[in-house]
């Protein structure tokens, strides 16, 4: 518990130097003890987990009526170490990488808080801890979007993200004062132990499901991410989208997994019907997308929603009667935040330093970077590789894992159980190969090929920081892939903490995972080991026949030479499944075409422009807002300037209060 306080204590010292310091020492001393507090938590989180122990810390100096109280249990612990990872990597970056706005007093503090804030979240032992912390990362996080206020696109996400945040804030607020009163403590322990039930355990259920799925992006309250992720700085972004994000999960993994045990196993079938679409949106917009920070984001929502569809797949098999398959879910599920906090950090860093190699995050305009910036394009190869989820990627380990569960899930003999697991498994798939188009768009258009403009022609390889800070998440994302034994241990003993769970049915080690239930295994080491040899018996006899090689250009299609028109771009690789979808994308397509003087059969230029909106945001919430506004300004008749008719308004909210009370 001494590591985990003295960590906390460096961020909050590193939030007083970012308030305080001269302008030129500001960023490098605020964000080096931001680094050293992510490290310190990271290794008392570490510590807890290796030694089987539970550090807890009571005060009742801070917080009036209850005290904080930190409490760092297995689950906790488990989703602390990616968040320490992130903040960690954020943190380095951001020596390297601040300038301007996000190198002022303000964002500089306020980074430093919102590292802070997602640090104290696993921690938190009580309701009113785990509000304050939850709410100071809500409260920074929004300030940091407005640190360039001048920007109208700033301006407007900030307003997006700050009714969706407050807004889930308040129903995680409803739900757990429900569970508080229900139980007549705020302890998590002892809200556990006194097992709500009944209508109270289902509002609580419902009001803290949705906000905690509004934190993660599921739809349909996820229209503030891709707005919020783009037009916040490089290292805001990787917190947000690998930490806070699955915060949102880890939220749902406490409340609604670990103490609303009591739960119909149809309310969870509901969150995984939103678990789906919300892996299916977020991975077909992904592949529409060209902005690359956009493509990010919606990316975020579809692992998200895989993420989410192992927790809601197990709370409706624990509650059918399968609670083994339920544990696989969740061990898969937890893998999968750890797996996307080190893979989506790295490419959200990565693309910041393309953004400024480039001066554009438009995939249209990129190509050709790995031979201009080879190490970041390595890097965001082995990312791509995590994302997809391909065999010694870490995305690849969770996803696995999920499918396990829910294949175990299909022996049982109750068709509305069967029908949902099928659900899950089909979302899954789907939302996995959807997936691969984006990650594969995004590595191949944004950094094979040729380049498209001069930007990426001309761009040049960061040095110094920065590659530290994008090798920290590249290691963990390799380690997890590679070695994912020791991360299932962890994962196990992170669900046997939750309520109506016992240890699944695997088993880890350093050579790989085994599944008891099914007698299959994943064995990465032994798999890296023979890529290795073949490719060393391969390169072996490349050069042993190399003077029979004979190099020459390489066929133009009958011209001298390739250039950048000959290559898809972003916008030509996403059509053909943005045509198939287009009753969901209802893409905007405009084509101009313009003829020579001379004559109307020759065309000069073709212009194709296509754009995709948000159909939640322009169907559901524009309306809304409409309405909202309409009607604000029919009750600017209420505000009359009348002392009387304010004191008679307060009177009426003194009783309405006094009702509900009573």
């Amino acid at each position: 518990m001494a590591v985990l306080l003295a960590g906390l204590g460096v961020a909050l010292a590193a939030v007083a130097v970012g308030a305080v310091a001269p302008r030129r020492q500001r960023a490098l001393y605020a964000n080096a003890l931001t680094a050293l507090a992510g490290v310190l938590v990271g290794t008392a989180a570490i510590a807890a987990l290796v030694t089987g122990t539970t550090p807890h810390a009571h005060t009742g100096a801070l917080l009036p009526l209850s005290g904080a109280s930190l409490r760092l249990d297995a689950l906790g612990a488990s989703l602390e170490v990616t968040v320490a990872l992130v903040v960690t990597a954020a943190a380095l970056f951001s020596i390297g990488y601040a300038h301007g706005a996000s190198a002022s007093r303000p964002a500089v503090a306020l980074q430093a808080a919102f590292a802070l804030g997602v640090l104290l979240v696993p921690a938190a032992g009580d309701a009113v801890t785990f509000l304050g912390a939850w709410e100071a990362m809500a409260v920074t996080s929004l300030a940091l979007l407005l640190v360039e206020h001048d920007r109208p696109a700033a301006r407007s996400a900030a307003l997006w993200y700050g009714a969706m945040t407050q807004a889930g804030a308040a129903a995680i607020t409803l739900g757990l004062l429900i569970l508080v009163a229900a139980a007549h403590t705020t302890s998590f322990l002892g809200i556990a132990a006194a097992d709500v039930r009944g209508p109270a355990a289902v509002v609580a259920f419902v009001a803290t499901v949705a906000g905690f799925a509004s934190k993660a992006g599921a739809v349909p309250l996820h229209v503030w991410l891709p707005r919020a992720h783009p037009e916040a700085s490089t290292p805001v972004s990787a917190m947000m989208s690998g930490a806070m994000t699955a915060l949102g999960l880890y939220g749902i993994a406490r409340v609604d997994l670990g103490i609303l045990t009591a739960i119909g196993r149809w309310w969870w079938v509901g969150v995984l019907v939103v678990a789906a679409a919300s892996a299916l949106y977020g991975a077909l917009h992904a592949a529409t997308a060209t902005d690359l920070k956009r493509l990010l984001a919606y990316s975020t929502i579809d692992a998200m929603g895989l993420g989410l569809i192992g927790l809601a797949a197990a709370g409706e098999l624990r509650a059918g009667g399968a609670p083994q398959a339920a544990a696989t879910l969740v061990v898969g599920a937890l893998i999968l935040l750890c797996a996307h906090g080190a893979y989506k950090t790295l490419l959200f860093l990565a693309a910041g330093l393309v953004e400024r190699a480039t001066g554009t995050r438009n995939l249209d305009l990129l190509g050709g970077l790995a031979g201009t910036m080879p190490r970041t394009s390595s890097l965001v190869a082995l990312a791509v590789a995590s994302a997809v989820g391909v065999p010694l990627g870490a995305g690849f380990v969770g996803e696995w894992l999920e499918i396990e569960g829910l294949v175990a899930g299909l022996a049982r003999r109750d068709p509305g159980g069967v029908a949902a697991t099928l659900l899950g498994l089909v979302a899954l798939a789907l939302a996995s190969g959807l997936t691969a188009v984006a990650m594969v768009k995004l590595l191949g258009i944004g950094f094979l090929g040729r380049p498209r403009s001069e930007g990426a022609r001309g761009a040049r390889e960061p040095h110094g920081i920065v590659s530290v800070a994008l090798a920290l998440p590249a290691l963990a994302t390799l380690a997890l892939g590679i070695v994912p034994g020791p991360a299932l241990a962890v994962a196990d003993r992170a669900v046997t903490s939750l309520g109506g769970m016992r240890a699944s049915a695997l088993h880890g080690s350093l050579g790989g995972i085994g599944v008891a239930a099914s007698a299959s295994a994943l064995r990465p080491l032994a798999l890296l080991a023979g890529l290795v040899a073949a490719t060393l018996v391969l390169r072996a006899l490349a050069r042993a026949g190399a003077h029979r090689i004979r190099r020459t250009a390489a066929w133009a299609c009958g011209r001298r030479e390739l250039s950048a028109r000959m290559q898809y771009t972003a916008t030509s690789f996403a059509e053909p499944v943005q045509r198939v979808f287009a009753d969901v994308l209802r893409p905007d397509v405009d084509v101009t075409l313009t003829h020579e003087d001379e004559s109307r059969d020759i065309e000069r230029v073709l212009a194709y422009q296509s754009s995709v909106a948000d159909a939640v945001e322009s169907g559901l919430y524009r309306p809304l807002v409409r309405g909202a506004d309409a009607l604000g300004r029919r009750a600017r008749a209420l505000a009359n300037g009348s002392v009387h008719r304010y004191l008679a308004y307060g009177l009426l909210a003194l009783l309405a209060v006094l009702v509900v009370l009573r």
